[in-house]
């Protein structure tokens, strides 16, 4: 049996063709028989050698993705490897793939939780 490289997998026990592993999975060690699918909060593409943290601003709420989506409007996450997102709070708003809640600008307030933009706000009196 072929000894396959990392990012590859060779199953059979005559089989000598390495195959890459596939998108959402992953191998990091030499003549490996499968591929490890990556954990929720992470991600990995063709012939990954390692599964890969999801950036600030996105997540991976299942296993085995290729890519992290990125974080909806009105929602923001601050760590890397996250499964999900948190709201946006009150007086903050939180643009698509948002790292973090921002302050409404200064004479400006809302009440309201999940602003996507800061044109959601509501004047203050």
């Amino acid at each position: 049996q072929t000894a396959c490289g990392e990012g590859s997998f060779a199953n059979g026990t005559r089989n000598e063709v390495c195959t890459l592993c596939v998108e959402g999975s992953y191998q990091g060690a030499t003549g490996a028989r499968e591929c490890t699918a990556a954990e929720p909060g992470y991600f990995a593409t063709t012939g990954s050698t390692q599964q890969t943290a999801c950036a600030k601003g996105s997540y991976a709420s299942t296993g085995g993705l290729s890519e992290c989506e990125p974080c909806a409007g009105g929602t923001y996450q601050h760590e890397q490897g996250a499964t999900g997102c948190l709201a946006c709070e009150k007086g903050r708003y939180c643009e698509l793939g948002a790292a973090a809640a921002l302050p409404c600008e200064a004479g400006s307030y809302s009440d309201k939780t999940n602003l996507d933009s800061a044109g959601g706000r509501e004047d203050c009196p």
